[in-house]
């Protein structure tokens, strides 16, 4: 069975790191923060468990190569993710 995906809208994001709209997509442009999905036509979210360890990362100051390194990281094993389950429901 596949771990649930818990999804944040931005506000929620936001009110987690107390940063600004802008300051958060700065980052996610800079690659020192994961990017939304889209989950419907006009909504977006923020997949909590890479929220989490972008800001456990930042706990520890991991220094910004390595966070964009880390967040690189994320992102394919959030593609990785999704072909195993879609290949799981095919089959």
């Amino acid at each position: 069975m596949q771990p649930s995906i818990s999804i944040l809208k931005q506000s929620e994001v936001l009110e987690i790191t107390r940063q600004s709209p802008t300051t958060l997509w700065r980052q996610v442009k800079a690659g020192t923060f994961t990017p939304p999905i889209q989950i419907g036509k006009k909504a977006t979210g923020y997949i909590k468990d890479e929220v989490d360890a972008v800001l456990s990362a930042r706990s520890i100051g991991m220094p910004e190569s390595e966070l964009k390194a880390l967040v690189k990281k994320l992102v394919v094993q959030r593609k990785e993710r999704a072909n195993r389950l879609l290949e799981t429901i095919a089959a």
